[in-house]
């Protein structure tokens, strides 16, 4: 079987050759059952050979629907490899659901560098075909050092092609922003948050922050709580309005919001969603999305490095979609401010005594050019990297999110992370500082809810207008002209172990 599938990688790669913009790719595999674009399996088998004359044939459904028959003979990795060419053929196409459905076939844990890049490469390509270039920008590899030649290239192909669409810029570009729907006052707030379920007790935090910004900043307003799970977002969302909801906030999972901009006819009163739905081409007028976006902290990291004249960076992020996606902000606007990214080295997402060796293979590569080094990580990474990093590079400062800090205090373990600047929001630092952090269970969400309060009750002066401005307790708030709200944060560093807010 091994020697016919490396004739069979030749053959493919020779066929790619012959189209103008190489869709396939180069490995493939025999005989299964072929799905459906449902995800079904119906009766057949398939073999590589039949899935490359399937595609010479122009019967590019077929051919993916093969690909991924075929793949079910082989092992890791060759197995995600093939899968993976049944989405990019799926993705060439438009066909979000069955490029999803073979994406979802690729669990994150088995990929290795390559197929993740090809994974990233391949939800760019279903972006692009889905009029959206900002998005397929933010979801292309970083990272293109240590990939194949043929993979490159694909990958600079959809950029020009993303660059071009977007016409250089980043943002909303290829959505279709209707005009914001803005309240004339807020006197009925409704909470559309999970009271059941695995999100319950998240879903109860926010709604007691929501509960504790009503009592200190809008006595005069009711919020009515409403369970998201039971009956569903649309459903609920309809009762709340027909209650006399002046603003609904929620929900908080991206199905549920999914549920609810599937019928945005429905939405006749502004929607504060507290998730994103960033692919949504169409953002009704009654949308406004919230929540805590890494990439906006990594942006804000990006802003104030280059501000300060560190503008030669490496970036150390973790090998998985998460750490893809906060490199690559932090990239852009790095890029965008006059910075250099003189090397992302990606790191096992799990705690690894390889990362000595990662940290190692970023300071030789940068050959002592560096000023400064992103550091996407959790609090059990961050406190096995910066260590390292400390030992290693002693005077290069560390810039990294809120997310190496748990948000509880944990002097013993935390004073690893000494010396390390990074964001925070409000609310942390203040419950630092009186001591009562360590009250709430997630402190963030306490403050996102606390946020979400203010921002529906101050929608008639700052919905329509993105100069305006409030101060939050998960940083400043503003509107951007999408109506994703946008948070300023402040930075912290960590001292004996425990966070201090650090002057701006």
């Amino acid at each position: 079987m091994q020697p016919r599938f490396h004739q069979s990688i030749l053959k493919y790669c020779a066929l790619s050759l012959l189209i103008v913009v190489p869709l396939l790719l180069q490995g493939c595999s025999p005989t299964t059952s072929i799905p459906g674009t449902d995800g079904s399996a119906t009766q057949g088998n398939a073999s590589i050979e039949q899935a490359n004359a399937l595609f010479t044939q122009g019967k590019k459904r077929e051919a993916a629907q093969a690909y991924y028959a075929a793949s079910a003979r082989y092992p890791t990795p060759q197995r995600e490899r093939i899968i993976l060419q049944a989405a990019e053929i799926a993705a060439s196409i438009g066909d979000a659901q069955l490029t999803n459905t073979y994406l979802a076939r690729v669990p994150a844990s088995v990929l290795d560098g390559e197929n993740r890049a090809r994974q990233a490469y391949v939800k760019a390509l279903l972006a692009l075909q889905q009029k959206n270039p900002a998005l397929a920008l933010r979801t292309l590899p970083s990272n293109l050092d240590n990939i194949s030649p043929a993979l490159r290239a694909k990958v600079k192909h959809i950029q020009q092609r993303a660059q071009a669409s977007a016409g250089g810029k980043g943002g909303s570009v290829g959505q279709n922003v209707q005009r914001a729907m803005v309240p004339s006052s807020v006197n009925r707030i409704a909470a559309l948050l999970p009271q059941s379920g695995a999100l319950r007790s998240v879903g109860q935090e926010i709604y007691r922050g929501m509960e504790t910004a009503r009592n200190s900043i809008a006595s005069d307003t009711t919020v009515q709580l409403y369970d998201v799970n039971a009956g569903g977002a649309v459903a609920q969302y309809q009762r709340a309005v027909a209650e006399g909801a002046d603003v609904v906030v929620g929900p908080l999972d991206k199905e549920s919001l999914a549920q609810l901009l599937a019928q945005p006819q429905l939405l006749s009163k502004p929607l504060l969603s507290l998730n994103y739905l960033t692919n949504s081409r169409n953002i009704p007028g009654a949308l406004y999305q919230f929540g805590l976006l890494p990439e906006d902290e990594a942006r804000q990291v990006a802003t104030a490095t280059t501000a300060r004249g560190l503008r030669t960076a490496i970036v150390m992020a973790p090998a998985s979609s998460w750490g893809d996606r906060i490199a690559a902000a932090f990239r852009s606007a790095y890029q965008a401010k006059g910075g250099q990214v003189l090397n992302i080295q990606q790191y096992p997402d799990t705690a690894s005594n390889a990362y000595m060796q990662n940290v190692q293979n970023a300071l030789a590569a940068t050959q002592g050019r560096a000023s400064m080094v992103f550091l996407a990580a959790s609090p059990s990474q961050a406190r096995l990297m910066r260590p390292l990093l400390a030992a290693q590079a002693p005077s290069l400062p560390v810039y990294a999110t809120s997310h190496i800090f748990s948000g509880r205090t944990d002097p013993g373990n935390d004073a690893d992370l000494d010396g390390i600047r990074y964001t925070e929001i409000p609310w942390v630092i203040e419950g630092l500082q009186n001591g009562s952090l360590n009250n709430s269970t997630f402190p963030r969400m306490f403050a996102l809810g606390m946020d979400a309060l203010l921002i529906a009750k101050n929608l008639p002066s700052i919905g329509g207008n993105p100069n305006a401005q409030v101060n939050g307790k998960t940083g400043d708030i503003r509107v951007a002209g999408n109506r994703q709200i946008q948070r300023t944060l402040l930075f912290a560093t960590f001292v004996n172990g425990v966070p201090q807010a650090l002057g701006q």
